[in-house]
């Protein structure tokens, strides 16, 4: 009476039957709970500072010489650096992306830098090339 199709799709329901009844009982995160932890670690505290607030393109230039042990008399009037974004990492440091024009070196160069400190008080404690 009852057909090859019946017998077979009873059977594969079964075992998915099987598989999914104990995760039925489960306690399921929701999209509320996932979106609002989303959001506090994008949002942070304030994770882009206001632009005001970060180191002046001269002083980024400045800076770059210092930690690299460059010397900014021979080489600085033939170069540039721009800051073109930065993020906090907390109360008193940020990263900031830097794109360098740098007299001796053909091309654009973009450096990831780390200051501490504060605004108009900003010190380069790292840079890497990218």
């Amino acid at each position: 009476m009852t057909g090859r199709g019946f017998l077979f799709g009873i059977a594969i329901g079964t075992v998915i039957g099987i598989y999914a009844a104990p995760m039925l009982g489960r306690q399921s995160i929701g999209v509320r709970e996932t979106s609002r932890a989303y959001l506090s670690i994008v949002k942070g505290t304030n994770r882009i500072p206001d632009k005001a607030t970060w180191p002046t393109n001269e002083h980024a230039k400045s800076e770059l010489f210092r930690i690299s042990k460059w010397d900014i008399t021979k080489h600085g009037d033939g170069s540039t650096v721009s800051v073109k974004r930065c993020i906090s990492i907390d109360e008193y440091s940020i990263a900031c992306e830097l794109s360098a024009h740098l007299g001796w070196i053909d091309g654009e160069k973009f450096v990831e830098s780390v200051f501490k400190g504060g605004p108009d008080r900003w010190a380069m404690v790292a840079a890497k090339n990218r």
